[in-house]
This record gives C-alpha cells, structure tokens and sequence, in this order.
C-alpha cells in the first residue's frame, strides 16, 4: 500500500513519467515481438537462402535497422531479443531480492553465530566477480541461459543481504520489537509485522534502480560469449555478432550492426533509472540536494 502510494505521489513527476513511457514500451515490445517483428524466424536466428543479396544492407523501409553479416534482420533480432533482456533482468533482481531479504534479516535478527556466519558469507560473495562464475559455469557446463542467471544471483544475493542487513538491524533494536520479543509472539509473526513491513519499500526501490544494472551485467557476459550460444535473440549477443565479425573498415561502412542493440541497452537502463530515482529521492528527501554538492 505504501509503494502504491509512493507511485502516485510521483506521477506528476515529468522524469517518472518519461520513465514509465520507456519501459512500457520495451515491455510491450517484449511480450508482443513474435507479432511485431517483421522477420521473426530471423529473429530467433534463422538464416535466410539469400544471405548474400541481403547482407548488410542498409536500414531501409524494408529493414528499419538494417541487415547483419548474415543477411537477417537487425529489428526482428532486436525486437525478439526484448524478451531475453527483461527476463534476465527480472529473473536475477527477483532471485537475488528474495534470497538477500531471508539472508539479511536472518542475520539481524538471531544474533550470535548466524548473524557471524552470514554476515562472513555476504562479505564473500560480494568479492567474488560475476565474470569468474559465468566462466566456471560456461567451461563446465556450456553455454546458456543458467550461465547468466546463476553467476549473476551468485553474486547478487550478497548486495541485497548487506542492505536488507543494515535496515533490519536498526529495526530490531527498537523497543516494540523488543516488546514484542517479551509478549511471546513468535519470530516469524514479528519478523512479518514489524520488521519486513517496514524495510520492504526502500528495498524494493533498490531493486527497480538495480534493475538496468542487471540488464547491463547480463548483457556483458553475453558480449564476452560466456553466457547464451551465438545466433541467440539477446541484445548482448547481438553487439558482439556486430562487433567480431566485422573489420574497421567494415564497421564504418555498417555502424548499425553495434548503434542498434547498444542503443536499446542504454534505452532500457535509463528507462529504469528515470523510474527509480524519483522513488529514492521521495524516500529520502536529501538525495535532491545531490547534485548541489558537485559545485
């Protein structure tokens, strides 16, 4: 109720909005891109016969973003790829959520050895880089989408414990949870009622900010091929298609086959930055000032 809330207090905001627009329309196109694309068995890594009439051509009425080196269509790839970024994203940002809340108030709350022995696992996964499990992962057990999903909520997990941590910490400390604890109501009762009702909107704020990060890591490790196979609708995978396999000469002649997919990564990250700020700053009215402490 409170989220609710929060949203709409910031719908006036002209960013927010912008934001919402953004998103939306990646998400449309996510869910709706079998029928939007206009190639879509290209989409999905088909090879056309004709690959050597269709080849890099440029973006025309008939190929909005061109052609790549293998004479598909670059919209039908960008837009088929819309769904494995939003899946990707959401998947590690809700996996990792999920896991850190259990970890984080785990460990502020029953103190002793567990609060020891999480807090020195968090500080262990948050080390260890996500790049070395995707590599583990794509040596031991192929390439995929479990790379990316694993190696990312891996390392994640231990972000979201740090924060769900710090905030339910100062929770617990407070004397009606103390109350609480002497009345006789039960851990989960009081965990439930008091101290996730009251960390669950900063985090969940959190969560919608690191929701470009997500897509932005996934798409590296796509880049770097430790991740999904080539020909795989991802917008990752598709800029290093464009990027290997053209020379500099080649790629001054075709710059769409990088300006297209690069574009929609970044689209999509400030989509949901644009969306996450404004919640922050409506949180915590001192991050307005932010930009002042520059000059």
């Amino acid at each position: 109720m409170e989220l609710t809330r929060l949203i709409q207090r910031n719908l006036k905001k002209t960013r927010f909005i912008i934001g919402v627009v953004i998103t939306s329309f990646i998400l449309f196109l996510a869910l709706f891109s079998p029928w939007i694309a206009p190639y879509p068995r290209e989409g999905y890594g088909y090879v056309p016969l004709e690959i050597e009439s269709r080849k890099l051509q440029p973006p025309s009425l008939n190929h909005l973003f061109g052609t790549d080196v293998l004479g598909r269509d670059l919209f039908s790839r960008i837009a088929i790829g819309a769904s494995t970024a939003i899946i990707q994203a959401f998947t590690v940002i809700f996996l990792s959520l999920l896991i850190g809340l259990f970890a984080g108030i785990s460990a502020a709350y029953f103190k002793g050895v567990v609060e020891l022995v999480l807090n020195y696992l968090i500080e262990l996964f948050m080390a260890i880089p996500a790049i070395v499990i995707a590599l583990f992962l794509r040596l031991s057990t192929g390439p995929g989408l479990h790379v990316v999903i694993i190696s990312l909520v891996t390392t994640w997990w231990a972000w979201y414990a740090r924060i769900t941590y710090v905030y339910a910490k100062s929770i617990v400390e407070m004397d009606y949870v103390v109350l609480a604890k002497l009345s006789g109501l039960s851990d989960l009762k009081i965990i439930e009622r008091h101290v996730l009702r009251n960390i669950i909107q900063p985090i969940t704020v959190q969560a919608i900010s690191d929701l470009g990060s997500a897509l932005l890591e996934a798409s590296a490790i796509n880049f770097m091929g430790l991740g999904l196979p080539p020909g795989h609708p991802d917008w990752g995978v598709i800029l290093y298609e464009g990027i290997t396999s053209l020379s500099l000469e080649a790629f001054i002649r075709a710059p769409w086959l990088v300006v297209f997919p690069g574009l929609f990564i970044l689209i999509t990250t400030l989509g949901f930055t644009l969306i996450a700020d404004p919640l922050r700053e409506d949180l915590d009215p001192r991050l307005r000032r932010r930009w002042r402490l520059w000059f």
